[in-house]
């Protein structure tokens, strides 16, 4: 099970639905990756990760087709 599962199922434990998704290759450095989608609960779905000690990468908040880094260095 990847880091990304794992995360994915802490949130649906408590009650945040996520997508798991191969990260787009623009916003990786290597060009592989997943990455969890949350079109809800953002705040509350970070902290939660955060207080499991389970956040890591970045943070992007997508607008129509441009992405934008809201916060790094998260491991």
């Amino acid at each position: 099970m990847t880091h990304a599962q794992r995360s994915q199922r802490l949130l649906e434990r408590n009650g945040i639905v996520s997508s798991l998704v191969k990260a787009p290759v623009n916003l990786t450095r290597s060009g592989c990756g997943y990455a969890l989608i949350l079109r809800r609960h953002g705040a509350e779905g970070i902290r939660i990760l955060k207080d499991a000690d389970m956040l890591s990468g970045k943070i992007y908040e997508k607008n129509n087709d441009d992405w934008r880094e809201v916060a790094s260095d998260l491991s």
